[in-house]
């Protein structure tokens, strides 16, 4: 279950959508009481006592909080709020749901190791369970392969970069696209990550700020 932080700020986004205009308004007010705006996310004062996601899109910056986790059936969840109503979350640094005011995606289901590349332990296959609206597209099944990257070459270039991490990039089996990349450091307290939901929806995230080489020696 969401802790009692991240119901109040969940039930908050969804009134946005159906309260009155002096409702949203109060809401809004509330949430931006530990919420930064997302304008000029990079450059805004951050509170000490709260924890910090830089989420990119359509060229975009925004920074959102942590809000609590949820359990799902993948993991337990960390889930991160925006002030504008969007909801991520994140299992061990891999996005495994988004919701914006007009659409949503989330990885429903995903079978063990189906089976190992015999000529590298690096490579693994997956089949996963997906459902994305608008348009119902629900239990979308793709086979993807996993891929522990070993390259020391960052596969996103604007992540923070960190000492003890293993990036793992996700491909579709069948059609070699590149779905995604994350990563997860060996304390759990600095992720990053990519992934394309379709071709003109993608998203990038970082723990903000990021952890520089310095302060994790």
């Amino acid at each position: 279950m969401i802790r009692t932080r991240a119901r109040v700020l969940a039930l908050g986004c969804l009134l946005l959508c159906s309260c009155s205009s002096d409702m949203r308004a109060g809401l809004l007010s509330i949430q931006q009481d530990i919420m930064p705006s997302p304008q000029s996310a990079r450059h805004t004062s951050l509170k000490p006592d709260l924890r910090y996601l830089l989420v990119q899109s359509g060229g975009r910056e925004a920074l959102m909080v942590w809000v609590g986790t949820e359990r799902t059936s993948l993991c337990e969840a960390s889930v991160w709020v925006g002030a504008d109503g969007v909801v991520v979350r994140l299992c061990d640094g891999r996005l495994v749901g988004v919701s914006e005011p007009k659409r949503q995606w989330q990885l429903m289901d995903e079978s063990a190791p189906i089976t190992t590349n015999l000529n590298s332990a690096n490579r693994r296959i997956h089949r996963q369970t997906t459902d994305q609206q608008p348009g119902f597209h629900i239990g979308i099944v793709r086979t993807i392969e996993k891929i522990n990257i070993i390259d020391p070459a960052l596969p996103v270039p604007w992540a923070g970069r960190q000492h003890s991490t293993q990036w793992v990039e996700e491909i579709d089996h069948h059609s070699g696209a590149r779905l995604s990349w994350y990563v997860v450091n060996s304390e759990h307290d600095g992720m990053a990550g990519q992934r394309c939901i379709t071709p003109d929806w993608c998203l990038q995230w970082q723990t903000w700020p990021p952890r520089s080489a310095a302060s994790n020696s």
